[in-house]
């Protein structure tokens, strides 16, 4: 299928859709989602899991976050579907009869709840097909060059020129269920291609991971950006001397290891303990590898 039949461009309004901000979602406390009952809901995210740092849980600073809409990019596909007059599930503002239309947070209403972020704002993830979520991507580029333009971080826009290792864009659970692509920059490049073989990642490695999601009219939206940045040893043990950084689109920084917001990065080192042996990394599935 020809790209342009994969990802269509328009003249719609842009716009951002404020979702509970990464620092907020932080913040969430785990006694609202039991109120009124919250136990009844089957649906609801285990909070703070200590057993896996990573599962679903409202804490998670990367589930929350503010999305870029774009102005141009749209997935054809996902478009027709949430517009289809015959689709009973289309979302119809207004409609109380609409059996598939957003629940409030009910914290009885086993829909209500999404994994990703129960109650804290996150859009629900919409899946498509590879060749979409690339199509979408390579779409989307521009857009992202311009959104993070004004970070101060070294990955901000210089990273999407950076050498991509990941074959195309993939959904991540541990972000929010948004599709994300990983890029290295030219220190880390070839240790990181080494995978679980890595050993340690060279000091200067810079690792950055953009994000974007799928609404469910179809159009694009760009997410934050993620950064992990090895120092020279000895400079935070804690992190295995891991620097990590969260730019949202438009450039502001939710948080830098050791800097700034420091403890809206704590969730990103807590849950990459698990890969200790490799460096503290994780690595993109197998099929979206080089």
């Amino acid at each position: 299928m020809a790209v342009a039949s994969l990802v269509t461009t328009g003249h719609a309004g842009s716009g951002e859709i404020e979702l509970a901000d990464a620092v907020s979602a932080e913040h969430v406390s785990i006694d609202a989602q039991m109120d009124g009952g919250g136990s009844c809901n089957p649906c609801a995210a285990k909070a703070c899991n200590p057993c896996n740092p990573c599962a679903a849980n409202p804490c998670n600073p990367c589930a929350g976050g503010a999305l870029k809409v774009s102005a141009s990019c749209v997935v054809p596909s996902v478009k027709a579907k949430a517009y289809n007059p015959c689709n009973p599930c289309a979302a119809k503002a207004g409609n109380p009869c609409n059996p598939c239309a957003a629940k409030a947070c009910n914290p009885c209403n086993p829909c209500a709840a999404n994994p990703s972020n129960p109650c804290g704002g996150s859009v629900a993830a919409v899946e498509v097909s590879d060749a979409e979520a690339r199509a979408a991507y390579d779409c989307l580029k521009p857009e992202m060059t311009a959104a993070f333009a004004g970070s101060t971080e070294a990955a901000g826009a210089a990273h999407l020129n950076w050498p991509h290792v990941s074959t195309g864009p993939y959904q991540s659970i541990t972000h929010g269920g948004r599709y994300v692509s990983n890029t290295a920059n030219d220190v880390a490049v070839v240790a990181y291609m080494k995978y679980e073989e890595i050993g340690k990642a060279p000091v200067g490695s810079i690792l950055a991971k953009n994000s974007f999601a799928i609404l469910e009219d179809g159009k694009a939206a760009i997410g934050p950006l993620f950064t992990m940045t090895k120092m020279e040893e000895g400079w935070n043990p804690e992190t295995g001397d891991w620097r990590y950084s969260m730019v949202m689109p438009g450039g502001s920084t939710v948080g830098v290891t050791k800097g700034p917001n420091a403890a809206n990065m704590d969730f990103c080192h807590e849950c990459h303990i698990a890969g200790e042996e490799s460096d503290y990394l994780f690595f993109l599935p197998e099929d979206f590898r080089k």
